[in-house]
């Protein structure tokens, strides 16, 4: 079974989402990469929040009974291995090795004051069978 980490990310104040993401995508991902090496996890799937209008409201898709939308800019999914995986990634990223090269590009674009990382439990599927005929497929492969 695999090992999930989400991640939930806030940009830094004053920066626009165009320039987060740019950021993000291509320089922060790049030094992980750097970084880590063969260590990176299997999947590292990142989500975007959509905002539009002068106040960069988020993109709701449908209204919320529970108060007015959520704060954060980015959510992160990593899949490792397993816990043993993950754990080397974390321990390779801010050795120091890495001589703090990872919190200081944090800094240039995100609010690590807020930064969430956790890991999840259960990972539960719904597929569409005229899409994926055979969900039994999709199951991690090692």
């Amino acid at each position: 079974m695999v090992y999930t980490v989400l991640i939930t990310v806030w940009r830094k104040p004053g920066m626009s989402s165009e320039a987060f993401h740019e950021h993000y995508e291509n320089s922060h991902m790049p030094l992980i990469r750097e970084i880590a090496g063969d260590i990176i996890p299997l999947a590292h799937t990142r989500l975007y929040v959509s905002r539009e209008g002068p106040d960069m409201k988020e993109v709701m898709v449908q209204p919320s009974v529970c108060g007015d939308g959520i704060d954060y800019d980015a959510v992160a999914e990593l899949v490792f291995k397993n816990k043993e995986h993950s754990d080397a990634y974390w321990k390779i990223l801010y050795s120091p090795e890495a001589a703090g090269r990872l919190p200081a590009d944090e800094e240039m674009f995100m609010d690590r004051s807020k930064l969430r990382i956790v890991q999840m439990g259960n990972r539960d599927l719904m597929f569409r069978k005229d899409f994926f005929p055979e969900p039994k497929n999709f199951v991690e492969s090692a």
